[in-house]
């Protein structure tokens, strides 16, 4: 008997979503607007294909669909060549993370929830364990 085909695994513990969202990003030298980025509850991937002099550090807000509130966050930015912008959240309100979450939710049912099945490999070292 043959097995059922099953969907290879995601890369992704937290998967990211498309949304057709109007987002802004600014720091201390720079700041940039526009429409539609992918949006996970850990960070988001903006399409802006400029390298810009954002540093390291910066604050998104995005306008969820169906919310009065923006979502706010602060961010480690890293560009990437021909793909855009990665931004990994430092710093979310609990409040702001539940409204994210549960937007994510309402837009994209079950498969917002993470991935428990995809973890980082441990990673041991017995050479400095050993006297």
């Amino acid at each position: 008997m043959a097995k059922p085909a099953t969907k290879p695994p995601s890369p992704r513990r937290y998967p990211r979503f498309v949304l057709d969202v109007d987002w802004f990003v600014e720091s201390d030298s720079c700041s940039t607007l526009g429409r539609g980025l992918e949006l996970s509850v850990r960070g988001a991937k903006l399409p802006v294909a400029f390298a810009s002099p954002f540093p390291r550090d910066v604050t998104l807000f995005v306008a969820l669909p169906q919310r009065q509130e923006m979502f706010k966050a602060r961010c480690r930015a890293q560009h990437h060549d021909g793909r855009g912008w990665t931004l990994v959240f430092s710093e979310v309100s609990p409040d702001d993370h539940q409204l994210l979450g549960h937007c994510l939710l309402c837009e994209f049912g079950c498969s917002a929830l993470p991935d428990l099945e995809v973890r980082k490999p441990l990673e041991l070292d017995l050479a400095e364990a050993e006297p």
